[in-house]
């Protein structure tokens, strides 16, 4: 079971971070917010200075950091940096616990040290290409294509808001491999650097929040990559991106909960000091009610953010309650950001005060990773397919995933 007393660690690693997000990361939200700077550097010095990412150097140590961590710590830290920048915590996201994380769950020992190793030492950009043009939410309407010719694939097709793509390194990309088969068996993955003939990268797109963290497009015509470059089995690469989607969608409630500190936090710190007819407005019982209930939703998201957890902890199916939190934490991150500019008035409605760029980046939360809808989609699949004995998240099944890893672990120590 998780302890809700910290361990000693535990704060010292939350402090670490937060000491960091205050002196480096902080002082530059303006300009990351302009797009004046890139978040690279920073989220590099992150790794080496708070994670230790200098420390790695083969496959068997991103293996042993991955065994050996504190989870709690891990989330802690991300909420940290999600109450400073959600850009910047997104955009490493997207490298190390997507695109390095299916690098080291589906690669093999020579994709891991050649791709992977690098990622994790925060040396290399990674970016996990799945959304297209046309197909978003309907993952599996995908376009973009592989045909295999003998030794190679030739790849044909585009991504849309892929995190990092302007500038990234390594892509990891999605693409249909069997046009005949059932469209969750028909996809694979693919592990494709910049610099290879026929994959082309757009401009960073111009998006209303997350602006530190680089979004752009990725265009393939006649990419052609050698089989070795396969990640995972052939066909399977859907079920590897729903394992990897499942772990996006529970990062995303650390973050979101980082945006819903911050917010209460400002619009409390405003209510004390602004004065309205004699006396401070936070003595007003409306605003009094509005920051109870931004504390309610925070109290609500840490309570799911720590199932997921224990969950995940003890290798049981998190899909449904993964997707309950996401849609849950992440809107009550947009309401706080909405309410803290409200409490605080024509000042937070201005850029200084910075409540609105967490209201601007919240928003984002509810459509990345699969929509706000799409969590209630999966989650009403799973109310129709059970018979109701598995309403309660601690009756949930075994990972597949996790069990999956364990017999691919058991098979390459024989």
């Amino acid at each position: 079971m998780i302890e809700l007393q910290l361990t000693e660690e535990q704060k010292l690693a939350r402090e670490m971070a937060r000491k960091f997000c205050e002196k480096e990361i902080e002082p530059h939200c303006e300009a990351l917010d302009k797009e004046e700077i890139l978040p690279f550097d920073i989220i590099k010095k992150y790794m080496r200075e708070v994670i230790g990412s200098d420390t790695i150097e083969t496959v068997e140590d991103v293996e042993a950091m991955q065994e050996g961590q504190d989870r709690v710590a891990q989330l802690l830290m991300t909420i940290e940096m999600g109450k400073v920048n959600s850009g910047v915590t997104m955009s490493m996201g997207a490298s190390i616990a997507l695109a390095g994380y299916a690098i080291m769950y589906a690669g093999t020992y020579e994709q891991k040290e050649k791709y992977a190793v690098s990622i994790m030492r925060g040396d290399k950009i990674g970016a996990w290409s799945l959304t297209e043009p046309g197909a978003g939410s309907d993952v599996l309407g995908m376009k973009t294509i592989a045909v295999r010719e003998e030794d190679s694939y030739v790849l044909n097709g585009s991504k849309t808001f892929i995190t990092n793509a302007p500038y990234a390194d390594i892509f990891v990309i999605y693409a249909k491999t069997d046009l005949e088969a059932a469209p969750h068996k028909g996809v694979s993955a693919f592990i494709i650097e910049r610099g290879t003939e026929g994959l082309t990268t757009g401009k960073p797109l111009d998006k209303m929040g997350m602006r530190a963290s680089p979004t752009g497009e990725i265009f393939l015509d006649n990419c052609r990559v050698p089989v070795s470059q396969r990640l995972g089995d052939e066909n399977r690469g859907f079920l590897d991106c729903l394992n990897n989607l499942n772990h996006e969608r529970a990062g995303a409630v650390a973050l979101a909960i980082g945006g819903i500190e911050r917010c209460i936090e400002a619009a409390t710190k405003y209510a004390k000091e602004r004065v309205q007819f004699g006396q401070p407005i936070i003595n007003n019982q409306v605003l009094q009610f509005k920051l109870a209930r931004m504390y309610s939703d925070l109290v609500h998201s840490y309570a799911m953010l720590f199932l997921v957890e224990e969950m995940i902890e003890k290798e049981m199916d998190i899909s449904a309650v993964a997707s309950a939190a996401k849609l849950f934490s992440t809107e009550a991150a947009t309401r706080a950001g909405l309410e803290a500019i409200q409490i605080m008035g024509g000042y937070g409605y201005m850029k200084e005060y910075n409540v609105e760029r967490f209201m601007r980046d919240a928003k984002l939360m509810e459509i990345g990773a699969g929509t706000s809808e799409i969590q209630q989609m999966i989650i009403a699949r799973q109310l129709i397919a059970g018979d109701g004995a598995n309403l309660n998240p601690m009756d949930a099944g075994p990972d597949f995933f996790a069990q999956r890893a364990r017999k691919k672990a058991e098979k390459k120590g024989k």
